[in-house]
């Protein structure tokens, strides 16, 4: 008999990780826009202000993977929730693009610890036989604050009223403070050499060695990604196209939400090469699609690929990336994945907004389909080659962490 998925546990920590991702991904595309309407900077500049949030999140995920386990995982999710409320009203009072940044730093921080937590108490929660579909429903929660949010941040700067944004930002996070003060955890019980360890600094203490094949391959895609967060926007007003971004969004969020009823199943019966190939290949055909949009079909068609490319890796590749990890590794593991991820997407916008002057919005698209072209068979090199993540593998991995589990039970009787 299966475990069910749908517990209150779940649903809370699930509707978390949707509000966390909500203000990311609203406020990535809002910053942007911001920072060039109010200090004339130039687009560099302005990506730059977008993507030091992700240099505060890789930070505080680093930490957080070393510690959240040892510590306590709803411990660091009810703080970290308190400075993600906290830091959004210092938008208001930064009067110049340092304070600016340096606010964006802030936050990026509190953001990274906080879904960090969240992350791995999900990976906690869920049955070890029904990871595949339960992260993949809870990643949904990703995938449609991608969509919703830059949506929100597109239409709530209409006439140049960019605040309503944060008005919108600060309702959330306090709502969701208020479920992570109500969520029900479950801890590692931390032995004294685990609490001794936490002094230990090393390279394995911020990542997990198991998991970075995938996570280099989730690096590579947030590189790609990073082009539609930080500059659609830009490139569908400059097509005169603004509505057309909106339904880029609304199409991306949909397919999301369809690709989540069979993915997660797919991997936990077929094993990670089934999904991952046509994931990169639809990710790779969403940034060509959008490189030559000329009207709005481009865009839906663009949103619909990047539903069944992104989406996907980002759940799928998570749900990956801690398989075979002992349970108080899951933390680790959830932020070796999630490092590299938002490590593209923090250097993305910066190295890729570089080529705009010299070839236009189209041309860093076309950049960006490249990379993920060449991710291919780097996906077959560093994963597929040597049948890591195949079905029988993982079933192999499966059955020796419930075997562990059920010896630490009966260690505790």
């Amino acid at each position: 008999m299966k475990q069910s998925i749908w517990t209150r546990d779940f649903i809370l920590v699930t509707c978390i990780n949707f509000f966390l991702y909500v203000i990311y991904y609203q406020l990535m595309l809002w910053s942007t826009n911001y920072a060039m309407a109010t200090w004339h900077v130039s687009i560099g500049e302005a990506g730059l202000a977008s993507s030091v949030f992700i240099i505060g999140a890789l930070i505080a995920r680093m930490l957080t993977g070393h510690v959240v386990d040892i510590l306590g995982r709803k411990r660091i999710l009810v703080l970290a929730s308190v400075i993600y409320l906290a830091a959004l009203p210092l938008y208001f009072v930064a009067s110049e693009i340092s304070l600016f940044i340096l606010v964006r730093i802030i936050h990026g921080f509190a953001y990274g610890a906080s879904s960090t937590a969240a992350g791995t108490i999900v990976g906690a929660i869920v049955p070890v036989a029904r990871r595949g579909e339960g992260i993949g429903y809870f990643a949904l929660g990703n995938t449609l604050a991608s969509a919703i949010g830059p949506f929100l941040g597109i239409m709530l700067c209409a006439g140049g009223e960019y605040f309503n944004n944060i008005y919108e930002c600060i309702v959330i996070a306090a709502l969701t403070l208020v479920m992570s003060v109500i969520l029900k955890t479950p801890e590692h019980a931390a032995t004294a050499e685990e609490k001794e360890a936490l002094k230990e600094i090393s390279f394995s203490s911020f990542f997990a060695v198991k998991a970075l094949p995938i996570s280099v391959i989730g690096f590579f895609s947030g590189i790609a990604y990073s082009s539609i967060l930080s500059y659609l926007g830009a490139y569908a007003q400059s097509l005169d196209l603004v509505s057309a971004g909106s339904l880029f969004f609304i199409a991306y969020a949909a397919l999301s939400f369809l690709s989540r009823l069979f993915t997660g199943r797919m991997l936990d019966n077929y094993g990670g090469n089934v999904v991952m190939y046509p994931a990169l290949l639809c990710l790779m055909a969403c940034l060509l699609v959008v490189g030559f949009a000329s009207g709005p079909l481009y865009f839906i068609i663009g949103g619909i690929l990047l539903g069944l490319g992104f989406a996907t890796i980002s759940s799928v590749g998570q749900a990956l990336s801690i398989q075979g990890i002992p349970g108080s590794q899951i933390g680790l593991a959830t932020s070796t994945f999630f490092v590299m991820i938002d490590l593209g997407i923090g250097v993305g916008p910066y190295t890729l907004g570089a080529a705009v002057p010299a070839f236009g919005f189209s041309g860093v698209y076309f950049l960006a389909a490249l990379i993920v072209f060449l991710s291919v068979p780097l996906y077959y090199v560093l994963i597929s080659r040597y049948g890591m993540f195949s079905v029988r593998w993982m079933k192999v991995i499966q059955r020796k962490t419930e075997w562990q589990e059920e010896k630490k039970k009966r260690r505790s009787v």
